[in-house]
């Protein structure tokens, strides 16, 4: 992949819709007043389908020494598309690591476990047909 020299940074909207608003909105839950950045370009991929790549960083949060911040870096066909998977793994990252800090609020629904050793279990019959109660 080839990178060009400078990233634009990023549309309002790359901020304001879907994951990085749920982001922004979990930070801001704990103290955030500086929002997660959003840069990306461009990928010059040999072929006729374009490509981005994106970089999303939160900051370090001044108050909570623990909170050290981080990087994310995603590509896809748009930047919104890239966007949404780098905010999604921020996201997860955050839950995952002060998941004890953030019960209730926008976090509330989000895995506070590693998905890879999440233990999943089907109650009896088929997850495909309804039962009495659907």
């Amino acid at each position: 992949m080839d990178v060009p020299a400078s990233p634009r940074p990023s549309d309002t909207f790359l901020s304001e819709f879907v994951t990085p608003t749920l982001l922004w909105r979990v930070l801001q839950s704990v103290g955030y007043t500086e929002p997660p950045q959003y840069s990306w370009w461009e990928v010059d991929m040999t072929g006729e389908l374009q490509w981005f790549a994106v970089q999303g960083v939160v900051p370090p949060h001044g108050g909570r020494s623990a909170w050290i911040g981080g990087t994310c870096n995603s590509d896809g066909q748009t930047p919104w598309k890239a966007t949404q998977v780098a905010a999604h793994a921020m996201l997860l990252n955050i839950c995952q690591r002060f998941g004890d800090e953030l019960t209730g609020g926008p976090a509330a629904s989000i895995p506070r476990t590693d998905l890879a050793a999440a233990e999943w279990k089907q109650a009896d019959g088929c997850a495909l047909v309804r039962g009495r109660g659907e």
